[in-house]
């Protein structure tokens, strides 16, 4: 998928990224060999604080480049991003450093979106979406102002009710590095194709760590192009593949999986172009929590409590 891990590179630049330079961060890109990698004089022409490293895999999970690359990481915060096809808002790592600044406790989450108006999964014509992407994109200068990937934007299917609500998952998840060894970095477990749902479990697992704090930007998202994936395409075998993940999800927890049950706080600027999600959030949340007060549950059950969180 050289097309959109291009413009996640360029999304990631100190170029693109707002208040912030290229002194004050690296990017580190693993790319497992394919039939379609980064061209040679794509990777040529990467910015200096980036480090690129094609890998010879021959498994289907992306875990043991995501731990080789943790052994490489030398800053003492880490934004974890296992899909190469998602591109950035230009205040992520701003944002990334603010949470580093305010603890090393913190956990940021920056909600994940998929391009185009409709879950891409939905969309039964992989060429209508392949098609209907470029479109969009083509449509707005998103390189002068990525802000406005909002206006092109959908809330991704594991948090469709919004970041006010337990979120289910993150693509771009920001702790510090004792935080990814205290939780054993990626779990090797996770051999099915795409990594299975390792993003859920390391979400989850980050969260649960006593004495963490977790941070939600509003104002920021990483934004999903397709690219025919495991859980985001549409194909005959989708649901068997999603309940094989479901199954080995479930068996890392007593009582299995669940959404992280905690209260975060938001964090950072909310532009304009991201307020419609500020606002959808807020009604969906809203809505719950009269669905709660109706059914007589408790509103926001905390998953740290009793655990020293």
């Amino acid at each position: 998928m050289s097309r959109q891990l291009e413009n996640t590179l360029l999304s990631l630049s100190a170029d693109y990224q707002q208040g912030v330079t290229a002194e004050d961060y690296e990017v580190i890109v693993m790319e497992n060999n394919s039939v379609d990698n980064l061209a040679a004089s794509s990777v040529a022409a990467l910015p200096s604080n980036f480090r690129y490293l094609l890998r010879q895999e021959a498994s289907a999970t992306p875990v043991y480049a995501v731990n080789e690359a943790f052994a490489l990481c030398r800053a003492p915060f880490i934004c974890l991003m296992i899909d190469g096809a998602r591109m950035a808002s230009p205040g992520v790592i701003r944002t990334c450093l603010m949470a580093s600044a305010i603890t090393e406790n913190a956990i940021l989450a920056v909600p994940g979106y998929h391009l185009g108006y409709d879950e891409q999964h939905l969309v039964d014509d992989s060429r209508d979406q392949a098609q209907q992407e470029a479109e969009l994109l083509a449509s707005l200068d998103w390189r002068a102002d990525g802000y406005d990937l909002f206006t092109i934007s959908t809330f991704s299917g594991a948090n469709r009710n919004g970041y006010l609500q337990p979120i289910m998952e993150c693509n771009c998840l920001c702790a510090s590095a004792k935080s990814f060894a205290a939780i054993g970095y990626a779990d090797t477990a996770f051999t099915l194709p795409g990594g299975g749902s390792i993003n859920l479990h390391m979400y989850r697992s980050l969260c649960m760590l006593p004495g963490s704090e977790l941070f939600v930007s509003p104002g920021e998202g990483s934004f999903h192009q397709y690219h025919g994936g495991v859980t985001t395409s549409s194909y005959a075998e989708r649901e068997a593949e999603i309940e094989k993940h479901r199954v080995q999800l479930h068996s890392f927890w007593p009582g299995g999986f669940h959404s992280v049950r905690r209260e975060p706080a938001l964090l950072g600027r909310v532009p304009p172009q991201a307020q419609p999600f500020l606002m959808k959030s807020l009604k969906r949340c809203g809505d719950r929590i009269r669905r709660l007060k109706a059914q007589g549950k408790e509103l926001w059950p905390d998953d740290l409590a009793g655990q020293g969180g």
